[in-house]
């Protein structure tokens, strides 16, 4: 007979304010969720996105749970995670409700001091969850579960952390606990585009990014067989055609992507993947061979950490790549038919003197500018943004920021805004003193509007989103109408009066087109 054990309730907060619709797989969620899966716990995994109230059937379900999981990257989802969590304390006040996900990763101390807290997992959940529950329902001593971070009365506990641990014992992700239809997404390398991770953790050592800090540098992968056996899977069970790979870095292991490869190859697994994060420097010296199979095998769309088109800010941020890198991988990207999204960045803290700091930021722009317009000569079926740099702590700039006078967020609340405004995603909050206003609002111009117009790709995804009649028809002559701005603002590099960007806003924000 088979024991039917207690409930475990989990919310994917969404990323973006409600008026911007967000649709994924909440992977992380399912990622803790497998071995209790397979010891039959009941789990609810409730997010905005597949339920038409979440705070309702939360209540509904919260009662007899174990507990209520929350994952969160630093920004909104902090924002919609704690009105949960505020919800069900006031209607449940000793349930306990654990943390988890980037932001709890990185300040995990600070994250469990909100009484919407009481438990934060700190980095990879696959292992810790479960034991983590576990002891929840014994009542056992959580001071011997590895890697999370409780209050005991007044007292913030650490325990011992936690090792990336090795994922190919773990079971496939419980794809059943969610509703897969509403989860698929329609990219421009598929219409039934399946979000997968297959690694997690990266080895280099950007200066800017906390995979040093939550995984220490470490790299765990799926094996290239069990990956294309979880591929084939969701091919016949759910006729997925594309895979959006989230892993924040796919390639390290060549040999792992060639046997990626030449396994769907030899399978016939039709399918395409892209979304497939990678480092030029390593991707370049990719042999024919490989980049060949790649090709072959579906690969549609890198994306990749270009940064900045000044050797010196790519040298300030320890990127160990050169300029002209960039310009070869995008050659080998066109000869073989692979789309790249670029990610750059802009308003490096460079020095404590303001004016210089706006030199420099300048010169980054006419450096990157330069670089993407040759970019551009190569291939335009590629696809750019531009960031605003943001320190996150424990990453090695993030202390250089803050003598430069970042003011840094006191509070899990506070950090819930530290990206956007909640009311507004096109309000860039400035918590740094070495970018000026107009510089930020440059780049959200750049990456929300110019960018994203110049992109074709991206305009037949989203008018495919919409369904056939006025409202559709309203898209294409809008979208048109912009392309005119945005070809006249790129190739003068005219930023100014941007009256056409507010009519952008205005159109994403309230039109509820897409």
């Amino acid at each position: 007979m088979v024991i039917i054990k207690k409930k475990i309730i989990l919310f994917f907060p969404t990323p973006f304010p409600y008026y911007r619709p967000w649709r994924g797989l909440p992977s992380s969620l399912l990622a803790i969720s497998r071995v209790l899966d397979k010891e039959n716990y009941t789990i609810k995994i409730i997010s905005r996105f597949l339920s038409d109230n979440p705070e309702k059937e939360i209540l509904e379900n919260i009662e007899d749970s174990v507990c209520l999981g929350i994952t969160a990257m630093t920004g909104f989802q902090i924002y919609d995670g704690l009105k949960i969590a505020k919800i069900v304390k006031s209607s449940f006040p000793g349930k306990p409700i654990i943390w988890g996900g980037w932001h709890p990763s990185i300040l995990p101390e600070q994250t469990v001091k909100d009484k919407g807290v009481d438990i934060v997992v700190n980095g990879q959940g696959d292992i810790t969850f479960p034991k983590l529950v576990h002891a929840l329902e014994g009542s056992n001593n959580l001071r011997e579960i590895k890697g999370i971070t409780f209050k005991e009365g007044e007292e913030i506990i650490c325990t011992t952390p936690s090792n990336l641990e090795d994922i190919n014992d773990l079971p496939s992700l419980p794809y059943q606990l969610v509703d897969i239809e509403k989860c698929l997404i329609n990219t421009e390398y598929g219409k039934r585009t399946i979000p997968y991770i297959s690694s997690y953790g990266c080895p280099y050592r950007c200066g800017f990014c906390v995979e040093q800090v939550v995984n220490k540098r470490r790299w765990v992968a799926i094996n290239a067989e069990k990956v294309i056996e979880d591929w084939e899977y969701l091919v016949k069970k759910y006729n997925v055609d594309s895979i959006a790979i989230y892993d924040s870095n796919f390639f390290v292991d060549k040999k792992r992507v060639y046997d990626i490869c030449r396994g769907l190859l030899k399978k016939k697994i039709k399918i395409r993947w892209g979304n497939v994060n990678g480092r030029i420097p390593q991707l370049a010296k990719y042999e024919k061979e490989i980049w060949e199979v790649m090709e072959k095998s579906g690969c549609s769309m890198i994306l990749t950490g270009a940064e900045s088109g000044s050797q010196d800010a790519l040298d300030f941020i320890s990127k160990d790549m050169h300029v002209e890198e960039i310009i070869e991988f995008t050659k080998l990207c066109k000869k073989y038919n692979i789309k790249v999204l670029y990610s750059f960045l802009v308003g490096l803290p460079w020095s404590q003197n303001q004016k210089e700091n706006i030199k420099f930021i300048d010169q980054e722009y006419k450096s990157t500018f330069s670089l993407i317009d040759s970019l551009l000569k190569i291939s335009k079926l590629n696809r750019f943004t531009y960031y605003i740099f943001l320190p996150y702590p424990g990453a090695p700039l993030f202390n250089r920021a803050v003598n430069l006078g970042l003011e840094i967020p006191k509070s899990l609340n506070e950090w819930s805004t530290y990206l956007m405004s909640p009311e507004d995603a096109f309000k860039i909050n400035i918590n740094q003193h070495w970018i000026t206003p107009s510089q930020a609002k440059i780049t959200a111009m750049l990456t929300q509007y110019i960018f994203g117009l110049m992109d074709l790709d991206s305009y037949y995804v989203l008018k495919l989103r919409i369904p056939p009649g006025i409202k559709r028809v309203l898209f294409i002559c809008a979208y048109h109408i912009g392309l005119v701005f945005v070809k006249f603002r790129w190739h003068f590099k005219f930023f100014r009066f941007p009256i056409d960007y507010w009519v952008f806003t205005l159109f994403y924000k309230y039109g509820k087109l897409i």
